[in-house]
């Protein structure tokens, strides 16, 4: 079979999903190629917090990540269908005097003492210096958005090819050819979102894999009206009455089994937030590999040498929060929108290639 197209995205997680979508909508024609099947890599093992303030890098970043949530509202108010997109908030923890003057430069966030803490959840260990509500930072299922992003996308024409092994990418005069065992798909533009195999198509580039644990509750009937955050870790109420504890950070681990120093280390976050959690029924266990860059900011852009090919991977600990803003700078990118320099610059994938290590932008301390 042979195809021809405007763009090929290769990766079927939420930002090749949310790429497809908003490229569809400018009446491009898209075929997604997904190794295996749309959804069941990283994106399902996600929390699916969309928590810019508890994500915060820099100003650039948080302008970013507010961007990206904004149009998840947008994209829910008008999506025909359920991805857990709740509003409830999060509940980021003050359990230090640093954690209460670090929370408490936002204008946006409510103050909650350690008592009104504690009437709005019972259960929960108070927070000596207190907590910040943050009303815009929602939640959704990582699964149900990216199908969601992936059927709105094939309503607008897209092509999904899900089992499409992509074994390399032959440059034409006038564009792109991908080869499987079956399928040739010829495209002006090549977009590459395969989080950490990205790397295996882009020599040189610099991708690390960080294993995180997360596990699923029964709430038993306990409400949780918020997702409960600190210092990494979360508690997430779902729509369907379960809960979601996550998640672990393993550095150089590259299988996704689950382990028993990993379920001690998920016993005690749940128990960190609410006493005797743990010992709620456990539904579910699972692990994903978050894929890391070089600074921790993702490689959103033209990979450098390669006219019409471009990169967006690495989103490590916040693929599902920025996965829409991500999509939008891309289609701006090949539609030829103008798009802030400092973005670009910040998120240029030239500075994750060997021979780039050294132009490394800098994390702004918190």
């Amino acid at each position: 079979m042979s195809q021809n197209v405007d763009v090929a995205i290769i990766g079927g997680g939420i930002i090749g999903c949310s790429i497809a979508y908003y490229l569809s909508k400018e009446g491009l024609s898209v075929q997604l190629l997904e190794q295996n099947e749309i959804a069941q890599g990283t994106t399902q093992a996600a929390g699916g917090m969309l928590g810019a303030h508890s994500e915060y890098l820099n100003d650039m970043f948080y302008s970013f990540a507010r961007d990206s949530q904004a149009l998840y509202k947008k994209f829910h108010s008008t999506f025909n269908g359920d991805f857990g997109y709740t509003t409830s908030g999060i509940i980021q923890l003050a359990h230090s005097d640093e954690d209460r003057i670090s929370l408490s430069r936002w204008n946006d966030a409510a103050y909650l003492s350690a008592r009104q803490v504690r009437e709005r959840i019972p259960h929960i260990a108070p927070p000596a210096f207190g907590a910040y509500l943050f009303e815009d930072d929602v939640h959704v299922h990582p699964e149900k958005t990216c199908l969601a992003f992936c059927d709105a996308a094939k309503k607008l024409g897209a092509t999904i090819s899900e089992h499409f092994e992509v074994g390399n990418i032959e440059e034409l005069y006038d564009g792109y050819r991908i080869r499987n065992s079956s399928s040739v798909i010829t495209a002006k533009h090549v977009v590459i979102a395969g989080g950490a195999a990205s790397a295996e198509l882009i020599p040189g580039l610099q991708m690390t894999a960080v294993k995180g644990q997360c596990m699923q509750l029964a709430s038993m009937g306990m409400q949780l009206p918020y997702t409960l955050f600190h210092n990494g870790c979360y508690i997430i109420a779902r729509p369907d009455g379960t809960l979601v504890v996550g998640a672990t950070m393993e550095q150089d681990v590259t299988d996704l089994q689950t382990t028993y120093a990993g379920n001690l280390a998920l016993k005690d976050i749940a128990e960190r937030f609410i006493p005797g959690l743990s010992r709620l029924p456990v539904i579910a266990r699972w692990a994903g590999l978050r894929p890391k860059t070089v600074d921790d900011f993702p490689y959103i852009g033209r990979v450098p040498g390669k006219e019409n090919i471009y990169i967006a991977a690495g989103h490590f600990r916040n693929g599902i929060l920025l996965a829409p803003a991500t999509a939008c700078m891309i289609r701006d990118l090949i539609i030829g929108n103008e798009i802030n320099t400092l973005r670009i610059d910040a998120f240029n994938p030239k500075r994750g290639i060997f021979h780039e290590a050294n132009n490394r932008t800098k994390r702004q301390p918190v």
